[in-house]
């Protein structure tokens, strides 16, 4: 019988915002170090908020996000979702990322006035599983 997959969503507030080329490093790093730990996920970057859902290993996921949650980077770290899944919802993706606050994105056909607002636990709370819906409709955007 297969291992579960274990799986972590949060949100996150920037300590201070990030330039395009600091993402880009971040993400270019998080891949790195995923690969590595067998980790895959979905990072979306809106206006200094992040969601973010992790999927691997119980223990590795974990202490990943024990490491995030003590990156002086971010701040104000939520958990909205943890458990176990029968399979990956991202398990081509090291790390996909979308940045919501690019014109560009915005711009695109269907991009919904749901997306302008924050992206903060409060969104959530009365249905935390839906963030797992916001996240799988960027899964075939990449």
């Amino acid at each position: 019988m297969p291992t579960p997959i274990y799986r972590v969503v949060y949100v996150s507030a920037a300590s201070e915002l990030f330039s395009k080329s600091a993402l880009l490093e971040l993400l270019s790093k998080a891949r790195e170090k995923n690969n590595r730990l067998g980790v895959t996920g979905l990072l979306l970057y809106k206006d200094g908020d992040f969601i973010q859902l992790l999927e691997g290993e119980r223990t590795v996921v974990q202490a990943l996000y024990q490491t995030i949650v003590k990156d002086p980077r971010h701040r104000g770290a939520t958990m909205l979702l943890d458990g176990e899944a029968d399979e990956r919802m991202f398990s081509d993706w090291s790390m996909g990322f979308r940045d919501l606050s690019d014109p560009a994105v915005q711009a695109t056909p269907g991009f919904s006035q749901f997306m302008n607002s924050r992206l903060v636990a409060e969104r959530f709370a009365d249905d935390p599983t839906g963030c797992l819906g916001l996240l799988a409709l960027f899964k075939p955007k990449f």
